[in-house]
């Protein structure tokens, strides 16, 4: 095994496998300046409650890559007071389910994510509140 090593070595020159390699980081980070669109799931706080939220996302590759790679930038804290509902439930329990709509939820997301397009949200939350 060691014998093909040193005759590759032969034909093979260090300086080709470096730049071979610095080529290969070059056009990495070229692909990653152009503009990619993906589906990410995005978990909400609404009033202390937790939803997943699927999210259809658009921006530069190095800027999806930090909101995909970072669950940090993956989780926000969205007030009821930012959203707004397009029907309200209340149960014999006097609880109101109310269901966010979704250009709402996008726009709240879209403040929040500001070098990012929010293309499009799905899995809209139904939040509960109690009745005063």
């Amino acid at each position: 095994m060691a014998n093909i090593f040193s005759s590759l070595r032969n034909y093979i020159s260090p300086v080709y496998v470096t730049m071979l390699f610095a080529a290969f980081v070059l056009w990495y980070i070229t692909k990653l300046g152009e503009t990619y669109t993906t589906d990410h799931e995005v978990t909400i706080v609404v009033d202390g409650q937790e939803f997943e939220v699927g999210c259809t996302i658009r921006g530069k590759g190095t800027n999806l890559i930090s909101y995909t790679m970072s669950s940090k930038r993956s989780c926000f804290s969205i007030p009821s007071a930012e959203l707004s509902y397009d029907k309200e439930v209340t149960d014999d329990n006097g609880v109101t389910y109310r269901h966010v709509t979704g250009v709402s939820l996008q726009q709240a997301l879209a403040a929040r994510m500001s070098d990012i397009d929010v293309v499009a949200v799905t899995n809209l939350p139904t939040i509960a509140s109690v009745e005063e």
